[in-house]
Order: C-alpha cells, then sequence, then structure tokens
C-alpha cells in the first residue's frame, strides 16, 4: 500500500483530519499525519497532501521544497494551495468576502488545458469553499483554474505528472461529487 504524508496542522480538529485521512483510504493510499516532531517518516512517503488550516507554516513550505525536490506525487487543499502559490514569493494573503460558505457546490471553477482538467476529464466544474483569503499570483506553480470572479481555484506544475493545489475542499465532497473522487484517484494513481 502506497503512503501519503498528510501535514497534520494544530488548528485542525480530528474531524477535519479524518476528512483528509479517509479519502486517501477511499482509493488504497495509507494516510501518515505528520508534524515536525515526525519528519523522518517523510522518506517512507510516496506522496505529500498538504491540508487547509488557517495559517502557512515553515512546514508547508518544507513539504512543498521536500516534494520538488524529491520528484514526489504532491496534493495541496485550501490552505495547502495557498502555500503552494506563495512558495518563493513574498506575496501577502488578500482578504475575500464571499467564498466562505459550508457545505455542497456553491461556484463554478474553469480549468485551462492543464494534467488537472485532463485528470479531472472536465473543463468547468462545481466545488464547494471555505475560504476567507486568497491568493492573487503563483510563482512556481501555474495557475490553471479560476471562478467566474477571478479568484485562483487551482494551481500545478505542468512539468510533474501530479504536482496539484485545489482552493476547495475535494475530501469533503467524495460522497456525491465524481470530479472530487477523480481528483484523489488520480493523485493515488500517481504515486
Amino acid at each position: 500500500m502506497k503512503k501519503v504524508c498528510i501535514l497534520k496542522r494544530i488548528e485542525n480538529t480530528k474531524e477535519e483530519n479524518d476528512y483528509y485521512q479517509n479519502a486517501i483510504k477511499s482509493f488504497d493510499g495509507e494516510p501518515l499525519l505528520i508534524d515536525e516532531s515526525s519528519l523522518d517518516q517523510l522518506e517512507s512517503c510516496q506522496g505529500i497532501l498538504i491540508t487547509g488550516g488557517f495559517h502557512k507554516g515553515k512546514l508547508d513550505d518544507y513539504l512543498i521544497e521536500y516534494a520538488i525536490c524529491n520528484n514526489l506525487p504532491l496534493l495541496g487543499i485550501c490552505q495547502g494551495m495557498q502555500s503552494m502559490a506563495l512558495y518563493h514569493t513574498n506575496q501577502k494573503l488578500e482578504k475575500i468576502e464571499n467564498h466562505h460558505q459550508k457545505e455542497g457546490y456553491q461556484h463554478e471553477v474553469k480549468l485551462g488545458k492543464s494534467n488537472l482538467s485532463r485528470i479531472l476529464g472536465q473543463s468547468k466544474i462545481m466545488v464547494n469553499s471555505y475560504h476567507y483569503e486568497q491568493v492573487k499570483n503563483s510563482k512556481e506553480f501555474e495557475i490553471v483554474g479560476v471562478s467566474r470572479d477571478g479568484v485562483i481555484e487551482a494551481i500545478e506544475n505542468p512539468n510533474h505528472r501530479f504536482q496539484v493545489g485545489v482552493q476547495w475542499h475535494p475530501e469533503r465532497m467524495l460522497s456525491y461529487d465524481e470530479i472530487s473522487r477523480r481528483l484523489f484517484r488520480g493523485f493515488i494513481d500517481s504515486l
């Protein structure tokens, strides 16, 4: 079974961590929560998932760097995507008012021609939305998805089989959304 290292943020609840772990398990991956005290376990992982949360920490950059340098699949979700976009920049997050709703489909994301659109099999998708902040650019990763109001919703490394960041929370949509299942299946299949 392929292991996925999942960033364990101190602000995330057990329920939130369970969503990420269960998503990995659903596609026959083995989730391994890691924090600064367990970084030695990175060597046993075939992929990295950078979770949502409230703050970008040093560990975000460390895990992104580790994935890039070791050619590992990488999936960033919400804050994880923002951390990928902020990687190697001095960019600051900007507040956003109309993207923090709870469950269910909230808005459309238009995907450009990309590895992500190929994996998902569509150029327009509906997503949930939980974020209070947004990124305005990305240096190391290409912008491949935006909402109708211009918010960056997806980024990727076009030169890697799977290094993708998404602004929404697909781990919360698996029970009703085929696109979310394709995203996690694509991630696990790339390991």
